[in-house]
């Protein structure tokens, strides 16, 4: 069986996995201030986006158009052929439940198609993360339920830590609203925030940025499965020597375990803004 593997620009997936991997990658939509409308890493990449938020400029996502969502699903539709589209989390995005809608369609012209969309529970390197074992079952011969059941269980095993120097792009985007008091009115606090049960939730406040690093790797290595074939993922906005750093502290720390490292795409970096960092791993 050919399965064919998609994404949505949300996971942030790096250039070489998609490459070597022949993943589709669904860019989400982008809108500035005036409404114009840009596509994820096509028309606008991390580096102009961050740049221009720190200029002041505001930002919003939106879903992937119809088409994009059709034409890469209906790719692999021919007998015998199956597709896995690993979406944003469903409490983060409305990328899933209009994907299942575009499947619909697809499957009133071709009813034989096998399309499986995900709800991955997960955003950015942690669908990086999902991807990996999944291109690894494939290539170890499972079936396709033995490809779903290791996926779901997976899914629950899955681990994103962050922090950000600035929670008013989350707070603009609705994304933590609620939660907003909790780190309020203190000093030089960078919050520790996780992705659980697929949203934004408060972790920890920690008093400084290189302090709140170092509380990451201690967390990690609380969590993290001992399993070496399981990829380790970092996100990062603007990469500055803390960051650097980071990186180098993360490698030594999980030795010869794949490493996947990218800067925030612009879908996410909207909501994370320009101080974003995190790691995505699988727990015990």
């Amino acid at each position: 069986m050919n399965i064919h593997v998609i994404v949505d620009s949300s996971a942030d997936l790096p250039d070489e996995l998609v490459q070597q991997n022949d993943i589709a990658v669904i860019p989400l939509r982008i809108y500035d201030e005036l409404e114009k409308e840009y596509t994820d890493r096509i028309t606008l990449n991390p580096t102009e986006l961050l740049s221009r938020m720190k200029n002041g400029e505001r930002f919003s996502s939106s879903l992937p158009s119809y088409d994009a969502i059709y034409d890469a699903l209906i790719r692999n539709c021919e007998d015998g052929n199956a597709t896995f589209y690993l979406a944003c989390s469903s409490d983060l995005s409305g990328t899933y439940n209009f994907a299942q809608l575009v499947k619909l369609d697809i499957l009133e012209k071709y009813p034989n198609a096998i399309i499986e969309i995900i709800d991955t529970r997960s955003v950015s390197l942690g669908i990086g993360v999902l991807v990996v074992d999944l291109l690894k079952n494939i290539h170890n011969g499972d079936t396709l339920d033995e490809l779903i059941q290791k996926l779901n269980e997976k899914i629950q095993k899955i681990n994103h830590i962050f922090t950000l120097e600035d929670l008013q792009y989350l707070i603009r985007g609705g994304r933590i609203g609620k939660f907003a008091g909790f780190f309020g009115g203190m000093l030089n606090i960078n919050p520790i925030m996780e992705v659980a049960e697929g949203k934004f939730k408060p972790l920890e406040k920690v008093r400084g940025r290189k302090k709140a690093l170092n509380r990451i790797i201690e967390i990690m290595k609380l969590r993290k499965s001992d399993q070496q074939h399981e990829a380790v993922g970092i996100v990062y906005g603007d990469q500055d020597e803390l960051v650097l750093n980071f990186i180098e502290q993360l490698q030594k720390t999980i030795g010869n375990q794949k490493l996947m490292i990218n800067s925030v795409g612009s879908a996410v970096g909207v909501h994370t803004g320009p101080s974003a960092l995190g790691i995505f791993f699988l727990s015990k």
